[in-house]
């Protein structure tokens, strides 16, 4: 390669790679879809929160170094503090792997149009330093956000998720309008709209200078237990396949040295693009929820009813237990309970939920 004669040399070049990798080669807004129309930045979303952890003793017992093996990512979302939700891409193998959502207290998964799923990351007061591949908004994804009165971040999205955004006054930050300053590309390929990343850094400097609040006095959605608990009733849950169509299905697989449930794509390894490990559960719920095209939707995009009652179950440590969801409107929290009617409780580490259609095939062994 040769070396560099002279010092004002090497900083010029090392100012324009940097300049490239940071401003260079965002896509133009639209995905695969073609449903990233014009976007103005809307203002003022729902709010939502998360239990703190209470006090320990400070003398280490047995059950308390028993308790650190599992997450050891995982932090209790705070009480108060918006948290931030991220349209991500799971489309294909482009994508792969995705990066970020290891630190994400809660992830959905949920059908999109053509068999396949996008995810959504929800974190409160974590600072991945990227988050990837952003893609476009679908309408129901914003049900849950508004659970826990997320700021959204998108890039681009369908007709019915822009007309959402600004009937329901999200707070969002997206890609089409923002994608100069909040988001880079990894490859120089423009025809590339699967490889769009953002930062938590990005992300919150954009909040800051749009003055979006960060304070929310919503309802917690979820209970958590402070430290580490067995169901005591249910069957056993050593493996979790969840079929949602015959080109997709997801599967999670239990180590009992860890406490955690080893999360799988297609029959492959679920991997981590910042730390190059595989994906992991503490908690699972799995919802089905019916869904169906959209009538003429020339892409194809679905409808989910995420508003009104279902069954479903909840996964941790080893068992699982029947449950019972409800929701009684768009921007109200979904309530899961067991058959004893009483609210579940998170055990401490990262959940996954799975909103599943009632077509799907469910396979808890």
């Amino acid at each position: 390669m040769g070396v560099y004669m002279a010092i004002k040399r090497t900083s010029v070049i090392i100012l324009a790679l940097l300049g490239l990798f940071i401003f260079g080669g965002c896509s133009d807004g639209t995905d695969s879809n073609k449903d990233a129309d014009n976007i103005e930045p809307s203002p003022t979303p729902v709010e939502t929160i998360v239990p703190t952890q209470n006090n320990v003793d400070s003398e280490e017992t047995e059950e308390d170094s028993e308790k650190e093996i599992g997450d050891l990512n995982f932090t209790f979302p705070k009480e108060g503090i918006r948290p931030y939700a991220v349209m991500i891409d799971n489309e294909g193998t482009r994508p792969l792997p995705q990066g970020g959502m290891y630190l994400a207290q809660i992830i959905y998964e949920i059908i999109v149009e053509g068999g396949t799923t996008r995810l959504m990351p929800v974190f409160w007061d974590k600072d991945p330093s990227m988050i990837g591949p952003v893609r476009s908004s679908r309408h129901y994804f914003l049900d849950y956000a508004m659970e826990h009165d997320a700021i959204y971040v998108h890039f681009g999205y369908s007709p019915k998720a822009m007309q959402d955004i600004k009937n329901y006054k999200i707070n969002n930050i997206n890609g089409v309008a923002n994608g100069w300053e909040v988001f880079w590309d990894l490859t120089n390929d423009k025809r590339n709209w699967q490889d769009s990343y953002t930062s938590m850094e990005k992300v919150k400097g954009y909040v800051e200078k749009v003055k979006y609040r960060t304070a929310t006095d919503k309802s917690l959605a979820f209970k958590y237990s402070e430290k580490d608990y067995q169901l005591t009733e249910g069957k056993s849950a050593l493996n979790v396949n969840i079929v949602y169509t015959s080109s997709y299905d997801c599967s999670f697989k239990y180590d009992e040295t860890k406490k955690l449930y080893m999360r799988y794509r297609k029959g492959k390894p679920h991997m981590e693009r910042i730390t190059d490990q595989q994906l992991t559960a503490k908690n699972i719920i799995i919802q089905m929820v019916s869904n169906y095209t959209i009538k003429g939707d020339d892409a194809g995009r679905q409808e989910v009813n995420t508003v009104g009652s279902g069954e479903g179950y909840f996964i941790s440590n080893g068992k699982c237990i029947d449950i019972k969801w409800s929701k009684k409107s768009r921007t109200e929290q979904t309530k899961y309970v067991d058959s004893q009617g009483k609210e579940i409780v998170l055990n401490p580490g990262q959940t996954w939920i799975q909103i599943t259609p009632t077509y799907g095939k469910v396979t808890i062994e």
